[in-house]
């Protein structure tokens, strides 16, 4: 059995070191090159601080959304016992795994030592002629539908995530 976990997070901003928050973290499974949606992992995550209205313009996450959900320092836990040690993959992974390091760091955690395969780097290695490599455009190239209003979700993002790696893999 060949098993990873597709990873994605919404954030309020790119730059943890100034404040940014994680706001969601999702993962889910892919076996044996099957989407396993139904043992996915969710979780909101409360900033403790209310949410910039930018953020909430690209990920449609909300204050009364995030109110009740857990801290970064409960949810990366949790988050961790849910990959184990299995791969990672993430669109961008060096973003996600930058926001998980920094509160990890802040919250006394170890950091994330998983294999983690980033989509981004795979859509330049397999279309090197294409100027852009964004999930919009990857899942576009690879014929993928979406629909851009579902996106930045981090369950939506994380399941195109894998179509997508399914479909770049078998072109390697």
């Amino acid at each position: 059995m060949n098993r990873l976990v597709v990873f994605d997070l919404e954030t309020t901003g790119l730059y943890p070191e100034n404040g940014d928050m994680i706001l969601e973290i999702a993962g889910i499974p892919v076996v044996d090159d099957l989407v396993e949606i139904s043992q996915s992992f969710h979780t909101y995550v409360n900033p403790g601080t209310q949410i910039p209205e930018e953020a909430t313009q690209i990920n449609n996450i909300t204050d009364e959304m995030v109110k009740n959900a857990p801290p970064i320092g409960e949810a990366l836990p949790r988050f961790f016992r849910y990959i184990q040690e299995f791969p990672l993959v993430a669109h961008n992974a060096g973003f996600d795994i930058g926001f998980i390091d920094y509160f990890s760091d802040l919250h006394g955690l170890a950091r994330i030592k998983n294999r983690v395969i980033d989509t981004l780097a795979l859509s330049k290695e397999i279309f090197p002629l294409s100027m852009y490599h964004s999930l919009d455009a990857v899942l576009e190239r690879l014929g993928i539908p979406f629909r851009k209003e579902d996106r930045h979700g981090a369950l939506e993002d994380a399941r195109l995530t894998a179509l997508a790696f399914i479909a770049m893999k078998s072109r390697l």
